[in-house]
């Protein structure tokens, strides 16, 4: 396009300068006398000479001799090499908005440029900013494809550290799943044999994407390492909380309830800044598991306490994130605690997947297509 104009146009020289948003600057993008290696080095503020002006005025300046313009300067011609006099700058803009400018200099044999010269590079610059536009578009959706590819690989490697199957000893049973908010969310479930019973754990890191993923499977990690060492992963919960503390960026925390399972039918936990967890007994007893604790990462000096529960045969440990809780309608109106009671003790004598399923089911009703604001993350156990 260059090339062309400064043909048609019988000019000395052509330039394209595209606009820097973010430095507020034009750039100096391709030229016909001026090599690429010195593009970098050529740029000057918005609104600061006549290319300046243009680009903050989205208007044609055409001057027959450039240096008695008012807004004129003389250090842009030592950048261009070239002494300046003839010259027309037009406007790039694609959507009301200015992109760029094109400009063309010094008319050949000393003529000056005329009107029709004016009107035919602003020809000129309307293909040059569709193309410029055009090009921006496919490179955004290349990116936005690759993004995507990385995005669907950090996902598959997040579902990969979910369990698929759960392998409790009888007579428990455990369903769980995740529906994070964006490609990849920061909840996590996740549970493991322990010397002395069966390790149930949820959690959610603040925040969403991969960082809070990566977060969330590194302690994961840290709980089952303590395990395998034979080590009580409740009783390892402050050391690995000093940890987190040093590593964790800044505001970044951690809530998690984890509980072992014992084969005498009761449970020990901690729920670390957690929601209340609900456990539902036979003959319909309700039971609200209350924090015992800060969540981690915060308060390393604070104490988690560990207590303890009957589990009966027959009982509902219900376990979720806030996504459940804090779901949103159309009306502005929270899913919340009470609707979580209420749809685990209609199904309470079903398997864990069918209790599981219907809260799902009931959440998404809610929701009635409102944009999840959290990840939601269930995991129910059934003794």
């Amino acid at each position: 396009i260059l090339h062309s104009a400064r043909e048609m146009l019988h000019a000395e020289a052509a330039s394209l300068f595209l606009v820097n948003r973010r430095r507020h600057r034009l750039e100096l993008t391709a030229s016909t006398n001026i090599p690429p290696s010195l593009f970098p080095k050529i740029h000057f503020p918005v609104g600061e000479g006549v290319a300046g002006w243009v680009a903050e005025h989205g208007e044609t300046v055409h001057l027959d001799d450039l240096t008695v313009d008012s807004r004129y300067v003389p250090a842009v011609d030592s950048q261009i090499g070239l002494n300046t006099r003839g010259y027309i700058c037009v406007p790039l803009v694609v959507n009301r908005r200015v992109i760029g400018t094109l400009h063309v200099l010094n008319r050949s044999r000393g003529a000056h440029f005329t009107e029709e010269d004016r009107e035919l590079l602003e020809g000129f610059a309307v293909v040059a900013a569709l193309a410029i536009h055009k090009s921006r578009m496919h490179e955004v959706a290349l990116e936005k494809r690759r993004l995507d590819a990385e995005l669907q690989v950090a996902k598959e490697f997040q579902q990969r550290l979910l369990p698929v199957v759960f392998l409790p000893p009888a007579p428990l049973r455990i369903a769980g799943q995740n529906r994070p908010a964006r490609e990849i969310g920061g909840d996590l479930y996740d549970g493991f044999a322990v010397d002395d019973g069966y390790c149930v754990l949820i959690g959610d890191v603040s925040g969403k994407g991969p960082g809070a993923a990566l977060w969330m499977a590194g302690l994961s990690h840290l709980l089952r390492y303590s395990a395998s060492r034979g080590a009580d992963p409740l009783e390892e919960l402050p050391s690995i909380d000093l940890h987190l503390c040093k590593v964790l960026p800044t505001e970044t925390f951690i809530t998690l309830f984890i509980a072992i399972i014992r084969p005498d039918g009761t449970f020990r936990y901690v729920s670390a800044g957690h929601s209340p967890m609900l456990l539902i007994r036979p003959r319909d007893e309700v039971l609200w598991l209350r924090p015992t604790g800060p969540a981690l990462g915060i308060l390393p000096e604070l104490p988690r306490k560990i207590r303890e529960e009957r589990l009966p045969r027959g009982s509902r440990l219900i376990l979720f994130t806030d996504g459940i809780t804090e779901a949103v309608n159309r009306e502005g109106w929270m899913y919340g605690d009470k609707r979580v009671e209420r749809i685990s003790l209609r199904h309470r004598n079903e398997s864990p997947e069918q209790i599981l399923q219907a809260l799902l089911r009931s959440v998404t009703r809610f929701s009635n297509g409102a944009e999840p604001g959290d990840d939601i993350t269930l995991l129910v156990i059934a003794s």
